[in-house]
């Protein structure tokens, strides 16, 4: 049966399929029915932009709802499969896990599927969020392909959304043109070419988003996985004059590394914007 890390660790460097299987494999699964870290000085705080913290999060544990800091947003995790034997969360899908192998160590939410596969199972991830919200923000990371193994094909649920991809990935992530590798190789979590962000629009809420990791090829893989960042939205005021110019930034934005802070969104003349975040409401 092949693996998606043929390389002993001791040969190459330390990449994020290396990571998953130590974490998988080592760390045991604990389900926690609402995983909420405790409120730090390093968790998110900007009020214009609630962001989920992974990185406060447990390895190994697998959070079934996860919050947005500052706010009660909450965000409901449930998952389903097809093709892995009646399980649900096959191997180690939902579990918080750590890319120890990238530059600064950061978590994320695995989906994994297990062999032996048949091209078009899939697991499908289900966000439910508790109240509708603008501007929703996402990365879907390590999305690559080795031949014989596993080909990373990944659909996003409801559509309308913007897509920033890696410099290997392709697609629209809809059933007929799916989030898929370009060029074929196991990537290290470091690259960033595997990895793609999804942005929705600031001009209409949205309550649930639908992720499915599909399988790509007829697969020997035993660790055919992706894995999810943290989430954000945006939460102060906009209109439709910088609609447009906000949802052309929101790109680059999203598409820098998290360690760097997001600029603020500023006021201006007329009709309010998006204004100085402050935490409170403007009329």
């Amino acid at each position: 049966m092949a693996t998606e890390d043929p390389v002993p660790q001791s040969s190459r460097g330390m990449d994020r399929r290396s990571v998953v299987k130590a974490a998988a494999w080592s760390v045991p699964a604990v389900a926690v029915a609402a995983s909420v870290p405790a409120f730090a000085a390093s968790t998110p705080d900007d009020p214009c932009v609630p962001t989920t913290f992974l990185d406060g999060l447990e390895p190994g544990t697998s959070p079934s709802s996860i919050s947005f800091f500052p706010s009660t947003v909450m965000a409901s995790l449930s998952y389903t499969s097809n093709g892995q034997g009646g399980d649900n969360t096959p191997g180690g899908t939902g579990q918080v896990l750590t890319a120890s192998g990238a530059p600064t160590p950061w978590n994320f939410l695995e989906m994994e599927m297990v062999s032996q596969l048949d091209v078009g199972d899939w697991v499908e991830l289900t966000i439910t969020l508790s109240q509708p919200v603008v501007g929703l923000s996402f990365t879907l990371h390590d999305i690559d392909w080795v031949d014989g193994a596993w080909y990373d094909t990944v659909i996003v649920t409801p559509a309308g959304y913007t897509s920033t991809p890696g410099t290997n990935v392709q697609g629209a992530g809809t059933s007929g043109d799916p989030f898929r590798p370009i060029s074929e190789g196991d990537n290290p979590i470091s690259s960033g070419l595997g990895d793609v962000t999804v942005t929705y629009p600031l001009s209409g809420p949205i309550s649930q988003v639908v992720i499915r990791y599909r399988a790509g090829i007829t697969g020997n893989s035993g660790n055919q996985h992706i894995g999810l960042g943290d989430l954000s939205f945006e939460n102060c005021p906009v209109t439709e004059e910088n609609l447009s110019a906000q949802t052309l930034q929101g790109t680059a934005l999203r598409s820098a590394p998290s360690s760097q802070p997001r600029p603020r969104h500023e006021a201006s003349s007329g009709t309010p914007k998006f204004v100085p975040c402050d935490g409170t409401a403007d009329s």
